[in-house]
């Protein structure tokens, strides 16, 4: 399925169609690369990206922000801080 670019924030389509002329790839280039891997964290797919297309990290860090976005993939949860119950005096 083809990506509805209208639907991106405007920052998002700029990073995109700037690493698109930077690399000489398409977003379905990107996509392919990051649905073959074997990776399952954000920080993961963007070295993993940069890695394979040379790109620096704000422009693999929006693809994977809009690869995981298409793919229904949330950005991993935060780990609420545990607190310990106060201690009672």
């Amino acid at each position: 399925m083809p990506l509805d670019r209208s639907k991106l924030h405007k920052g998002f389509q700029t990073y995109l169609t700037n690493a698109e002329v930077a690399s000489g790839m398409t977003y379905e280039d990107f996509a392919a690369i990051l649905t073959k891997s074997k990776r399952t964290k954000h920080g993961e797919f963007r070295a993993h990206l940069m890695e394979k297309t040379g790109l620096g990290h704000g422009h693999a860090n929006a693809i994977v922000a809009v690869w995981l976005q298409v793919n229904g993939a949330a950005a991993p949860a935060k780990k609420a801080a545990s607190k310990a119950p106060a201690k009672k005096k």
